[in-house]
C-alpha cells in the first residue's frame, strides 16, 4: 500500500510541550486553499513522493526511538499538505494505532487539518488513536505566530472532541469508540 509522504522530519515546534516526530503528507483537499499556507509545497497530489507502508514506518520508527532516547514522552505530528485527505487518510490510521499500541503513553498523536470537529463525524476509524487534534483552516489575518497558528483554529484532545461531537450530535452516540 503506497501513501504520499514529503517528508518525515524530528521538530521542535509542532507540538506546543513534546518535540515530534512529524510526518508530512503530501496533497491538500481543501479548496480554496488557506492563504499564507506555510506547506503549499504540499498542496499536489504528486505521485512522485509515494512511498510505501512500511518504508514509511521504518523511517517514524527510527526518528521515534531516537527521540525516546532522549525524552520520556514525545508527539507523532501528522500534518501536510492534508493528513485526512482520501489519499492518506489510511497511513495515519495504521501508523497511529502502530504507535499507540507499541508506545501507549509515551507517544502523543497529534493531527493537524484544516477540517473542522463536525467533519470527523465520518472519518472516525481513520483517528481513532488520535490523541491531539488541531482543527480549522489557517486565516493569515487570525495569525498568532504561535500554536496554533491562527486564533481560530481550535486545538483540542480526543475526549474533548468526543464530547464536543456529541453535543452537536443531539447527543446521540456517534463516537463510542473515544
Amino acid at each position: 500500500m503506497n501513501f504520499l509522504v514529503n517528508t518525515v522530519k524530528v521538530l521542535f515546534q509542532d507540538h506546543p510541550v513534546y518535540p515530534s516526530v512529524s510526518v508530512y503528507f503530501q496533497g491538500c483537499d481543501a479548496f480554496p486553499k488557506c492563504v499564507g499556507c506555510h506547506n503549499q509545497n504540499t498542496w499536489e497530489f504528486d505521485e512522485s513522493f509515494s512511498k510505501r507502508y512500511d518504508e514509511i514506518l521504518s523511517l517514524v520508527e527510527e526518528k521515534v526511538q531516537f527521540l525516546l532516547a532522549g525524552y520520556e514522552k514525545i508527539s507523532l505530528t501528522f500534518l501536510g499538505g492534508e493528513p485526512l485527505s482520501v489519499r492518506n487518510r489510511e497511513c495515519v490510521r495504521l501508523l497511529s494505532k502502530y504507535f499507540k499500541e507499541k508506545y501507549c503513553s509515551k507517544v502523543v498523536t497529534t493531527l493537524y487539518s484544516w477540517r473542522e470537529p463536525k467533519d470527523l463525524v465520518e472519518l472516525v476509524e481513520y483517528i481513532e488513536n488520535v490523541d491531539e487534534f488541531v482543527l480549522g483552516r489557517f486565516e493569515i489575518n487570525l495569525k498568532t505566530g504561535g500554536f496554533p497558528a491562527s486564533s481560530n483554529q481550535l486545538y483540542i484532545t480526543k475526549e474533548e472532541l468526543s464530547e464536543l461531537l456529541e453535543i452537536e450530535r443531539g447527543k446521540c452516540c456517534v463516537l463510542e469508540i473515544f
